[in-house]
């Protein structure tokens, strides 16, 4: 059994989203709260397995009682979000600091759009059950200090004398826990990194285009929502908006990416195996995979043709992830060339694809 706690300053939200949530049978809502302050003095008594997290309360907010939370009683939150801009960053926010997932509240009339959210709220609160947060997730990326030791021995020889081949693009595929763990990824890597990267993050529309915003302030690497037609450059970053899949032309003339709106693959749209399988069909062994923390089985089809492809695969160990799921997967059916933590996935990027190419 999964107990949840509900923050949110709507008594009808509370109600409505306890009644979902109690409407399944390994969840019960042990507590509700109308404030951030009241949700902390309740935390001092009450043990949730999950807490369900308003960010737009009047008082103290939902940011600041995530923050509190993580520091004091870590617990998987899961934020309910509004369709608008500033829901869209104050979303991105609180994942970065420390919430797992989000869901969108309904628009219009919150009676007339619940039944939209009700499967997906049950379904991610199953999911934040087998999340284990840690205090301090919002750690300093290590993958930054392992990347500058890297550059300074290559600075220094001018030269690389690896083995692998001549990668020209970097395809990435997450979901549940890939905001923070993408930065993770991204931030080391420099503006002159030699290959262009495509993603697919599980978002809606209006987040990916926040989520794109905020990581192209963190970043050295320029980072845009993809546009259709967006050219793959080195040292660009394309991430797929949300409600469209996202495919790459070829290699050998201008490489682009082109958005679709074909029926959602592996229950998604964007998915990350129509990412995939289009890399592997224009890149082959020039491509490298990289597929990360998140539920579900998407990306591991499209993994599976890159592999066959002689494209390179890195998957996300277990013991960085906050959901094992998506690059458990790739592991389980032997597609993955190396298992690695997420604080290295940068460092194994720039031995893949490094900025001194000739010996």
């Amino acid at each position: 059994m999964i107990k949840v706690m509900i923050v949110d300053d709507s008594p009808l939200v509370r109600k409505i989203a306890t009644d979902i949530l109690n409407s399944d049978p390994k969840i019960s809502v042990v507590a509700t709260a109308a404030s951030a302050e009241f949700a902390l003095e309740k935390l001092k008594r009450i043990h949730p397995d999950v807490i369900t997290m308003d960010i737009e309360m009047p008082g103290m907010g939902g940011l600041a009682a995530i923050k509190q939370i993580m520091m004091r009683q870590p617990v998987p939150i899961i934020v309910l979000s509004a369709h608008a801009q500033k829901g869209a960053e104050l979303t991105i926010q609180a994942l970065e600091d420390g919430a797992v997932d989000f869901v969108l509240k309904p628009t219009g009339s919150l009676s007339g759009g619940i039944d939209h959210i009700a499967q997906s709220l049950i379904e991610k609160v199953k999911g934040a059950g087998e999340v284990k947060v840690k205090e301090g997730e919002r750690e300093k990326i290590r993958g930054v200090q392992e990347t500058e030791q890297y550059y300074k021995r290559n600075e220094k020889e001018k030269k690389y004398q690896g083995t692998y081949g001549h990668y020209k693009i970097v395809a990435i595929g997450t979901s549940t826990g890939g905001p923070v763990a993408l930065k993770k990824v991204l931030f080391p890597l420099p503006e002159n990194f030699p290959a262009g990267i495509v993603v697919v993050q599980h978002m809606p529309p209006i987040f990916t285009n926040a989520f794109a915003q905020r990581l192209n302030t963190q970043c050295g690497l320029a980072v845009k929502e993809a546009e259709d037609g967006d050219l793959i450059l080195p040292g660009r970053v394309l991430i797929a908006p949300g409600d469209y899949h996202m495919t790459v032309t070829p290699y050998d003339k201008k490489s682009r990416v082109l958005l679709h709106k074909w029926a959602p693959i592996s229950g998604h749209r964007p998915s990350v195996d129509a990412l995939m399988h289009s890399v592997a069909r224009e890149y082959g062994s020039r491509a490298v995979g990289v597929i990360m923390t998140g539920m579900g089985k998407d990306g591991a089809v499209g993994i599976k043709e890159l592999r066959k492809t002689k494209g390179r695969v890195l998957a996300q160990d277990e013991e960085s992830s906050v959901i094992f799921g998506m690059n458990g997967e790739v592991v389980k059916n032997g597609d993955a060339d190396e298992v690695v933590s997420v604080d290295t996935i940068a460092c194994r990027l720039m031995e893949h694809i490094p900025i001194y190419q000739s010996v």
